[in-house]
């Protein structure tokens, strides 16, 4: 076998490693975290779909639901909910 074969073949493996060390990782945070990323989902489709009183799922964290829903009728105004000359 020639020298730059395997050097190919180690540069493969490496990839191959880090790519499973990526999908761990990928399926641990979901695993972690999956009920509070499903809620904050749910309240940013709802809000996308017009629904200001949108509930979030039973497992979103207490920030996602104490966010301030606002809706079109809202867009002239500021955070602070005053109109914007």
């Amino acid at each position: 076998m020639s020298k730059l074969a395997r050097k190919s073949g180690q540069g493969m493996t490496e990839y191959i490693i880090i790519i499973a060390i990526i999908a761990i990782g990928a399926i641990l945070v979901v695993g972690l975290f999956g009920k509070q990323i499903k809620g904050v989902f749910s309240g940013i489709s709802g809000s996308l779909a017009g629904d200001v009183n949108s509930q979030n799922d039973e497992g979103s964290d207490q920030a996602a639901n104490n966010v301030k829903r606002s809706g079109m009728d809202d867009y002239d105004k500021n955070p602070q909910g005053e109109a914007i000359p």
